[in-house]
């Protein structure tokens, strides 16, 4: 933009005579933006507002159903999660981890990470056996571990705590944005590093920024983990300090103790003031000092000292506050929570405790006599440094309304209140979160956060003003465990928002899920009432009331200036808004009554008068302030020493997000104002007439407006300034700053390093300074013979072109050939040829096919493979601009078609790229024509991608293929006719991509193929890798990529994640049944084998896979292969009990008919054989039926060959669990007695078998462990084995003990009855083992 008159109505310098205006546009414009900057700036901090002893004020909102937070979405827990909580034995905590992203979940010893962003993904830590008691994500210690450990997770059991490593990555994961979608990824390490427990439950963990570590046990001490990266001479890599005993204490028993310190309930440390914080259970607080001077205790890791220990809460806060009512018999002081307020946010108020009633007490460390003057920064700083001197009560905030009731207008006085029941609470930066039992079922979030607008109305009118709070309620789902803020915000000033400052946000953790809750702020609110479709001007009145004009307008440029954030119904309210109630300028005789207009930048002095801006104008200078205020006063240069340590070279001081950002904020005003024309108007009769009661005349009004002109043209300087100011360090930083530095003299450098942005844009010196570095820059560009295009770009800004002529760029670039082609130094052969090149890409289009060959061999002949291909790809796409070539060769190319001839030039083109390879690829393929060096070529020519990838298949180079990654590789190898080959190669290509997804469907595509050469084993391995490709594709869909693309979803893509992994289970599933029955069919292939005369079945089982059915009919029923039936029924779920009962008949009389057979014992091992690839398969392998049939065999055929224990036995081998077999047993002994009522006779028999049996099975089952919880075996817990509850069926020692000791007991009455003392005194024996153990 030439000037601002070009494109704008607003004349900076039409009103110059108007008094108080002879100051230069720009200065004057800088300044009423700096004015705009302190006045955000003086916002007062918390502990000034909170001069008095207590407050309990709370103002109506504006609009009345404002909420502070607001519900947005509630993301319920996992399905998976709730079945594990199903499994809890003990306890289960919850909690949040915002750092990462994750809320962690623990159930009993299973701890998972949760990420609560996209909703699905949890990691479980299943590693050790113990009890989780509790978990903290804490600093690591600098230097022992890697960088990629950005925390450790500090897990406490009774028996030890241990560190697990956490790396974390916010770029990865689905929809890494700052908001957190996707929520990055996580990655646990083993460290190794752990201390014992002692039998002491560490009920709460915190750590310090330095990396320390503090637990506080149930016995009511403190402890420190301290670790380090090896083990020293002298030294643990790992110890637990116990900082509270004393030295005493080491020499006396445990036992002899006799006083014990009150446990601690939570911990906060204050890493600025270097203290720990302690509560109690009896809610005193105790603070301890961690100065690294005081490192004298216990051996720890650094300073600790008790400083302070308040034990009278109730007490003090009843002195300062006669409402408080918390900590009588009536209602004791419970402290739900605390929470540490930073240097920042206040110097004197150190910390704030929040009680169950609601109530906020706020602690400090600094006298009650500093807190009155309220210490300066130094003397803050200074207290800093030391001990603290006193902790006490310093102020004590009654809590809002549970609902509260907004009375009209602003001042609808103090609001009615009642205690509330507060059992978990947040509180940072001004904004409070109370989670208040609404019922058993629903919590209510009382939120409240500094009412600004009323607070900056006060301080206008009084030098002090209290601290006044705007409240809601929001009901949410559950019960509240936890409350965290996952995208903070930085300024306890709401007003002071620009479009791009994000919301803050909380996320609330109940046991139905995370609530996220995002703060409303004074911008929020107004884009709520603008909303409305039919918002009334009496409410934009009292908004404006509220807020004032200038604010009000500043919020209409926030909303406008957003980019694509606001609805057009909003948009056009706000901009109706800015000038229908956008006020005039006019002259005033007093001060103004808002307190937004007392500046004096907003007015220009005349004489005893002043003309007061329009609050259009006013709100305009205050969102500009708000935009430029992360960049104005940043170094926009620095210096620094290179590595010789010899001169000082200048670096861009400001990152480069945070430059465009701030830019692209400017261009939006400057656009919504260009559209604007008339922001001001330029004739008298287009002005707004002064109001009725006004004496002014018109001249007087037309001056008004001319210094409102005059301002606003200022303003619009300095956004082009500026704008133009954050392009060129842009520039510099794209340009290689530090090289250009070196060209500049030493005062030249001087002068621009450690410049300030705001001087860089307003200021004559920064703007001479700035045009040498430009002259610079071009001069170092120019001698590196660099890009053309990047040199007449900057001249065609500054300057003028340098080349305008495609015959002069011509005849350059072979001047530089020829130059090239006469030396012998191959660093200026590539200089002059590269040049020649850049000179060339721009005229490429007009050589001809004769003058390119001659080209291209020059470039070969100078050994610059890479310049020949891109001036050949260059030529072949300029010369068909529009495309036409691949539109022919699409249509099949049909004869005497006029695109035939581009066809045939880009053909001539592509030649010249092919002959240069065939010419150079024998016998090997160079260095300098690999997959690299065409990595770096346009890849958007589909017709030269297809050339070369005939070229590279003709020449063995499929891995080179694979290597270009080029966006046609796909579609080349997709056409038809589609061989093995090549789907072969596809599929390789997309594991190459990461796109697991479509290379699985390829794979079952070929395993599934019909009439091709290839065995079945082939086919087998395609479907097992078909499988895994289709499970990495879920994995990486659910962590935020794409299973098919393997990247992350973009807005083009018509599956949403669910649906993806949706379609992807499906394949899944179809393709293991896929494999089930292909093993079936291998094994019936090789069981053909083994008969010896079944060529031709054998031969046909490889030309495809068989359904089960045809498996069925033509092989293993027709060839009579039992085991092979098996297999089907338990694929196919088929349910034939009578069938199955004679296959097993007939297995067994198989095994036994076989004169080579160990008779029971070859029983046996083909039963266990076959129940492992059978069970738990009810169609294929009943288990009731099998123990029947072993009984039979044990007792009626084989009876000399039987010992006791082979059923059992052989269930077990056959992966039977010992529950399932002892019901299968226990319930052919109750069959049996019941036959023998009458006569025991042969059913007795069986029955004392079927007893030695179970009481073989249960012995057996103890000797393996079973009894043991947690031991070799596994096992459910004793408590629950004897209730006498359903074991766990995923755990295969489990026995139900209960049933156990009752059967057996009813088998040792059977044994008396029947005099059989024998076995009454082995049961008696097994029963008293068990009885004993458990």
């Amino acid at each position: 933009m030439a000037s601002t008159s070009n494109t704008l109505p607003l004349s900076a310098t039409r009103a110059a005579e108007v008094g108080g205006l002879q100051q230069p546009p720009l200065l004057r414009a800088s300044q009423l933006i700096e004015s705009k900057m302190q006045t955000d700036l003086k916002f007062p901090v918390i502990s000034e507002l909170l001069h008095a002893s207590a407050s309990g004020e709370y103002e109506a909102a504006v609009p009345a159903d404002w909420q502070v937070v607001t519900k947005q979405r509630l993301i319920p827990l996992p399905d998976a999660l709730f079945e594990q909580y199903d499994l809890l034995e003990c306890r289960c905590f919850m909690g949040l981890f915002p750092e990462i992203k994750r809320a962690w979940i623990t159930v009993d010893h299973r701890l998972f990470l949760w990420n609560y962003e996209d909703e699905s993904d949890f990691y479980s830590f299943e590693d050790q056996d113990q009890i989780i008691v509790s978990v903290a994500l804490v600093r690591p210690r600098p230097g022992v571990f890697v960088d990629a450990i950005k925390y450790v997770l500090a897990v406490a059991t009774p028996l030890e705590v241990f560190l697990l490593g956490v790396g974390y990555d916010a770029s990865t994961g689905f929809g890494s944005t700052m908001r957190g979608c996707g929520g990055g990824e996580v990655t646990l390490f083993a460290t190794q590093i752990s201390v014992p427990a002692d039998g002491v439950a560490m009920t709460s963990i915190a750590g310090s920024a330095d990396g320390r570590i503090f637990m506080s046990g149930n016995d009511g001490a403190l402890y420190e983990f301290v670790y380090q990266s090896d083990d020293g001479w002298l030294t643990k890599k790992a110890k637990k300090v116990n900082l509270t005993s004393s030295f005493v204490s080491y020499f006396v028993p445990t036992f002899l103790a006799t006083r014990r310190d009150t446990p601690a309930l939570s911990m906060a440390v204050d890493n600025d003031r270097k203290l720990l914080y302690v509560l109690l259970q009896d809610a005193s607080i105790k603070v301890f000092w961690l100065d690294d001077s005081n490192n004298t205790l216990n051996g720890g890791g650094g300073g600790f000292a008790l400083a302070h220990h308040h034990r009278a809460i109730a007490n003090s806060a009843a002195l300062l506050c006669p409402q408080f009512n918390e900590g009588t018999d009536a209602m004791p002081l419970q402290i739900a929570s605390m929470h540490v307020i930073p240097p920042t946010e206040s110097r004197t108020l150190s910390l704030v405790a929040i009680t169950g009633g609601g109530c906020r007490i706020y602690f400090s460390t600094v006298s009650r006599m500093q807190r009155f003057y309220e210490a300066s920064a130094a003397a803050a700083g200074a207290l800093l440094s030391r001990q603290p001197d006193v902790f006490e009560v310093a102020h004590v905030r009654l809590p809002p309304e549970p609902q509260p009731t907004l009375a009209s207008g602003l001042h609808g006085g103090r609001l009615p209140r009642q205690m509330l029941s507060v059992h978990t609470a947040f509180y940072r930066n001004g904004t409070t979160l109370l989670a208040h039992a609404w019922n058993e079922d629903h919590d209510s979030i009382v939120g409240a956060a500094p009412a600004c607008a009323q607070i900056l109305a006060r301080i206008a009118k009084q030098p002090r003003a209290s601290l006044s709070e705007l409240s809601s309620s929001t009901q949410i789902e559950g019960r509240t465990w936890a409350i965290a803020e996952t995208n903070e915000g930085s300024a306890l000033n709401d007003l002071a928002t620009v479009s791009s400052s994000p919301m803050r946000s909380f996320a609330v953790l109940t046991n139905a899920g995370v609530t996220v809750l995002e703060k409303q702020r004074p911008v929020d609110m107004f884009g709520m009432l603008i909303a409305q479709p039919s918002v009334k001007d009496a409410q934009i009145k009292e908004f404006v009331g509220t807020f004032t004009l200038d604010e009000t307008c500043a919020m209409c440029f926030t909303i406008l200036c957003a980019s694509g954030v606001a609805g057009m119904q909003v948009l056009g309210a706000a901009r109706r808004i800015l000038f229908e109630h956008g006020g005039v300028p006019r002259f005033i005789t007093e001060g103004p009554s808002s307190f937004g207009s007392t500046d004096t930048a907003d007015a220009v002095v005349a004489s005893t008068e002043r003309i007061a801006l329009s609050g259009r104008h006013n709100g305009l200078a205050v969102y500009l302030a708000r935009v430029l205020q992360p960049l104005w006063k940043q170094l926009a240069t620095v210096g620094k020493a290179d590595r010789e340590g010899t001169s000082t070279r200048l670096h861009v001081g400001i990152p480069l997000p945070s430059l465009t950002e701030v830019q692209d904020q400017i261009r939006n005003l400057q656009r919504f104002i260009n559209n604007n024309q008339r922001f001001v108007p330029d004739q008298l009769n287009q002005m707004p007439i002064q109001p009725a009661n006004s004496s002014r005349s018109t001249a007087d009004a037309a001056t008004c407006w001319q210094a409102e002109s005059a301002s606003l043209g200022a303003l619009y300087e300095l956004m082009t300034r500026a704008s133009e100011a954050i392009s060129f360090l842009c520039l510099l930083a794209d340009f290689n700053l530090p090289g250009i530095s070196e060209a500049l003299d030493d005062s030249k450098r001087q002068a621009l390093a450690g410049i300030v942005f705001s001087d860089l844009v307003c200021t004559d010196g920064g703007r001479d300074v700035c045009r040498d570095l430009i002259m610079a820059l071009i001069n170092s560009q120019l001698k590196q013979h660099a890009s053309i295009d990047s040199i007449s770009d900057i001249l065609s800004q500054r300057c003028a072109t340098l080349f305008s002529s495609a015959d002069v760029a011509l005849y350059k670039a072979l001047e530089a050939l020829k130059l090239a082609g006469d030396t012998d130094e191959g660093a200026e052969v590539s200089e002059l040829s590269s040049s020649a090149l850049e000179l060339l890409s721009g005229i490429a289009g007009t050589l001809s096919t004769g003058q390119l060959r001659e080209l291209c061999a020059s470039f070969e002949a100078l050994g610059q493979f890479n310049a020949v291909a891109s001036l050949a790809l260059t030529c072949a796409v300029q010369s068909d601009p529009h495309d036409e070539a691949l539109a022919f060769w699409g249509d099949g190319a049909p004869e005497n078609d006029a695109r035939e001839a581009i066809y045939r030039k880009r053909m001539d083109c592509y030649q010249c790229v092919i002959s240069m390879l065939d010419k150079r690829s024998k016998p090997v393929l160079p260095p300098l024509l690999n997959a690299k060096s065409f990595a770096s070529l346009p890849s958007t020519d589909a017709l030269f991608q297809f050339a070369l990838y005939d070229w590279l298949l003709e020449n063995d180079q499929v891995s080179v293929l694979f290597q270009m990654r080029g966006p046609f590789v796909e579609q080349y190898l997709s056409l038809e006719p589609r061989t093995v080959e090549k789907c072969d190669m596809l599929w390789h290509y997309y594991i190459h991509e990461n796109q697991f997804g479509k290379a699985s469907l390829v794979q079952r595509e070929l395993a599934c193929a019909h009439d091709v050469d290839m065995g079945l084993a082939k086919r087998i391995e395609y479907l097992s890798l078909s499988i895994s490709n289709c499970k990495i594709a879920i994995d990486m869909v659910k962590g935020g990529g794409s299973g098919s693309g393997g990247g992350n979803r973009g807005a083009s893509r018509d599956l949403s994640e669910a649906d993806e992994v949706n379609e992807l289970a499906t394949v899944l599933r179809e393709s293991e049944d896929q494999l089930e029955i292909a093993q079936v069919q291998l094994d019936i292939q090789q069981q053909i084998k083994s008969l010896g005369s079944h060529e031709i079945p054998v031969q046909e089982l490889d030309r495809k896979l068989f359904t089960v059915s045809e498996l069925y009919d033509k092989f293993a029923e027709p060839l009579r292969l039992w085991d092979s039936v098996l297999l089907i029924f338990k694929a196919s779920n088929h349910d034939d009990p009578d069938f199955v009962n004679d296959v097993w008949l007939t297995i067994t009389r198989t095994v036994l008919d076989d004169a080579h057979s160990a008779g029971l014992l070859a029983v046996a091992s083909r039963v266990a054989r076959l129940g492992r690839r059978l069970y738990p398969s009810p169609a294929a392998f009943p288990v009731a039926l099998i123990a029947r049939i072993l009984v039979d065999l044990s007792f009626g055929e084989r009876p000399h060959e039987y010992t006791a224990g082979w059923v059992s036995d052989t269930l077990v081998q056959a992966s039977v669990p010992y529950w399932a077999v002892f019901d299968a047993l226990n319930a052919l002994y109750v069959k049996s007695m019941g036959s023998s009522r009458s006569s025991r006779g042969d059913n007795g028999a069986m029955a004392d078998m079927l007893a030695r049996e179970i009481a073989s099975l249960t012995t057996s089952w103890i000797e393996a462990g079973g009894g043991h919880a947690g031991g070799k075996g596994g096992g459910a817990s004793p408590e629950s084995l004897t209730r006498g509850e359903s074991p766990n069926q995923s755990d295969d020692s489990a026995m139900p003990l209960t049933a156990v000791d009752e059967a057996l007991s009813q088998y040792i009455i059977n044994a008396t009855l029947a005099n059989n003392v024998e076995l009454k005194n082995e049961l008696q024996q097994v029963q008293d083992h068990i009885r004993h153990v458990f």
